[in-house]
């Protein structure tokens, strides 16, 4: 299922998240402009939540790729701050790594 098809169906309520993290295997990749921008907006109007794994809102100013944030966080909005929780045990691990 395509990225903005995913946003749309955490905004129809059909989701209470979903989470693109970056892979350890992969570690300069960054997330593609047009996979989130229209996406995020309409998932944040109709009541959800969008940061990147650290919490970072996203930044859509860096060009084609989204190189100042780590993967992306999408939900419902009730539920953000209780999955970015979850997440941040992984977030340490990947900075304490070499």
């Amino acid at each position: 299922m395509d990225s903005q098809a995913k946003y749309g169906v955490v905004a129809r309520g059909e989701a209470v998240f979903y989470l693109r993290i970056p892979s350890p295997s992969e570690p300069g990749y960054h997330e593609k402009i047009w996979d989130h921008a229209a996406g995020s907006i309409i998932t944040e109007e109709a009541g959800g939540k969008i940061t990147d794994a650290l919490g970072k809102p996203l930044d859509f100013s860096c060009g084609i790729r989204m190189e100042s944030n780590d993967g992306i966080v999408v939900t419902n909005g009730i539920l953000h701050e209780a999955v970015l929780g979850a997440l941040r045990p992984l977030s340490i691990e990947s900075e304490e790594r070499p």
